[in-house]
């Protein structure tokens, strides 16, 4: 039933981007869905105020630069082509700028070795002629001087526009590893954690995987909107943020689905752990059942451990596995190899 009422309200929301788009004639490049999903879910009120006063057939440009200034991850990968441009314009302009370099200091060598051999064959040069060859020798070397200098700048200027360069980029990446409701790690992050944890097996600490999915949220979403459910996500959100220890992982991975990677649990202290969750968010989320009642979440939990699992995609198969368990029995579930079992 669930599942049917979370495609029931994916197919409606699918439906009314669609719809949206064709009546303003936009064109369908998979940014585009994304930036009118993202304004019609709600969950930015001046996004969606935004998109919504669009008049009929905006350029691209124009939904471009709305993608970008409210950084949606598949508008990010449009900026990437222009900084490579400048930086190449900024190598161009250093290369031109050492030539120059170059070229004033091979100047200055042969003017220094003309004044030499000027000073070796005429014997009869006094102080006036020594003192103009100096003088030749100083302009000569005041231009290397300028060039060097005209060098150093361009190179400090490049080194400041590359590191910032560098910076947007680094904040650039951080957004597309973010989910945008939650402000939590997303699925990206997620699976980059993951694969980190088992690139140095060595160092895994006792990790274990938790699943943890809100099997209400669909009907929340069917019956009171996807912005009641969003600020549920987002209240959670906080609540999980709050509940794990500064070294532990927490991310948003779908719409009421979140995944924890934590340290230094065992097989006997997963069930702690998950009863703290649970009572955690009870503690905290509560939500309108009707008009006079209220009710509070329930998680259904899966848990894996690293150490039963020998790659990033076991490790999650089990935890997945366990996580069916959880939702068939109403309790939390850890998965159990065969070894383990017996």
């Amino acid at each position: 039933m669930a599942g049917e009422v979370s495609k029931a309200a994916r197919d409606g929301s699918l439906q009314a981007v669609v719809s949206r788009m064709a009546k303003l004639d936009v064109g369908g490049l998979p940014r585009n869905y994304e930036l009118f999903h993202e304004a019609l879910s709600g969950a930015d009120a001046t996004l969606s105020r935004e998109l919504l006063s669009l008049p009929s057939s905006p350029s691209q440009a124009l939904l471009d630069e709305i993608g970008l200034r409210y950084q949606l991850p598949g508008f990010i990968a449009l900026a990437p082509s222009a900084s490579r441009d400048q930086e190449i314009r900024l190598l161009r302009d250093l290369k031109e700028k050492m030539a120059s370099g170059v070229t004033q200091k091979q100047g200055f060598t042969r003017v220094l070795e003309a004044v030499a051999r000027s000073l070796r064959e005429d014997s009869d040069a006094g102080p006036r002629d020594i003192l103009a060859e100096i003088e030749y020798l100083s302009v000569s070397l005041s231009d290397a001087v300028v060039a060097e200098t005209e060098l150093e700048a361009a190179l400090k200027a490049g080194i400041d526009r590359l590191a910032g360069a560098s910076q947007k980029a680094a904040a650039a990446r951080a957004i597309t590893l973010t989910d945008r409701l939650t402000s939590l790690p997303n699925h990206a992050a997620f699976a980059e954690r993951l694969e980190a944890l088992y690139a140095s097996p060595a160092d895994d600490h006792g990790m274990a995987l938790f699943l943890i999915t809100i099997p209400d949220l669909p009907d929340i979403s069917r019956t009171y909107g996807e912005a009641a459910a969003g600020r549920i996500v987002r209240k959670a959100a906080t609540t999980f943020r709050r509940a794990i220890k500064k070294n532990d992982f927490v991310a948003r991975i779908g719409s009421g689905d979140f995944a924890f990677l934590l340290r230094d649990v065992s097989r006997d202290s997963v069930q702690p752990i998950a009863e703290r969750l649970m009572t955690t968010i009870a503690d905290n989320l509560v939500f309108a059942a009707s008009d006079k009642t209220a009710a509070t979440l329930e998680l259904s939990i899966g848990v894996a451990l690293a150490q039963d699992a020998f790659s990033p995609q076991q490790l999650r198969l089990q935890a997945t596995a366990a996580l069916q368990t959880a939702k068939a029995n109403g309790r939390p579930a850890v998965f159990v190899p065969d070894q383990a079992r017996r």
